[in-house]
């Protein structure tokens, strides 16, 4: 078999079959609208409007063994070996049996972010907002990382499934202070602004933390020396602080940043 058609049968099997509900016939219908993009709020709209009027079957395949079995190819294999194929003879079902459930691979990437989420677990209550948000940041980065292979798929779009949707009406709930006592949480613009930016910093953190920009010891090490060889006379600084340019890891500069971020946070309330 060439690679074109290896490519081919693969494209294929990820795709739904005729009878799953997708078009077989792009300009068969040219006045119907084009299906929504996969993980945007209209498609998630669709997706929980599904889930809604689907009827459960106890005996047979669920979404939360597609996932589990995902994960696990992910991690044992990286994201290019997870296909429905690959899934459904992890479970050794028939991959189209797994179209009932995820209709393409993309949605089952999209899926499996969200499943991820799920795995976040915070202490509650929490004593303050600014206890309870570095905590958060703190459990969302260790889940993060402890799926270094989905980390990608974070920059695809929004994070809008369920378990998405339940960590932000805990972080909007601790900002808040909704059950506190009056006057002890964030307005709600705030409160919005600050869950955001906590969220977005630790995704960015994760990423410059993972793959390719990941700076092991010996990275880190390589980094001092290159600064410690460059000409003083144009570097200078960098020459003379090679050490500590290469010096910090992940987890010390994800503290540092942490620190600063809510800080300033809180400073800005003060100001109030």
């Amino acid at each position: 078999m060439s690679t074109h058609d290896r490519e081919d049968t693969r494209d294929r099997e990820n795709q739904p079959p005729p009878d799953a509900g997708s078009p077989s016939d792009a300009g068969s219908c040219p006045d119907a609208a084009p299906p929504p993009e996969v993980g945007s709020p209209a498609w998630w709209s669709a997706r929980y409007a599904a889930r809604a009027r689907r009827r459960s079957r106890p005996e047979g395949l669920s979404l939360e063994a597609i996932m589990r079995a995902s994960l696990r190819i992910a991690a044992d294999e990286g994201l290019d070996a997870l296909t429905m194929r690959t899934v459904a003879e992890r479970l050794d079902v028939r991959h189209t049996s797994l179209y009932r459930h995820v209709p393409s691979r993309e949605a089952l990437l999209v899926e499996l972010i969200d499943h991820m989420l799920g795995e976040i677990t915070l202490p509650e209550p929490a004593p303050d907002w600014r206890a309870g948000t570095e905590a958060g940041a703190r459990e969302y980065r260790r889940v993060l990382l402890a799926h270094r292979a989905l980390v990608p798929l974070l920059t695809r779009g929004q994070l809008l499934g369920p378990n998405a949707l339940l960590a932000r009406e805990r972080g909007l709930r601790l900002l808040t202070g909704a059950g506190w006592p009056a006057g002890a949480g964030w307005p709600a613009e705030s409160a919005v602004r600050i869950y955001l930016t906590v969220t977005h910093y630790v995704v960015g953190a994760v990423v410059l933390d993972t793959g390719g920009a990941a700076r092991t010891p010996a990275r880190r090490a390589a980094m001092s020396d290159l600064f410690a060889a460059l000409p003083a006379g144009r570097h200078p600084l960098v020459t003379a602080h090679s050490a500590l340019l290469g010096g910090p890891d992940g987890e010390d500069e994800f503290d540092f940043g942490l620190r600063c971020l809510l800080d300033g946070i809180a400073a800005t309330r003060e100001a109030r």
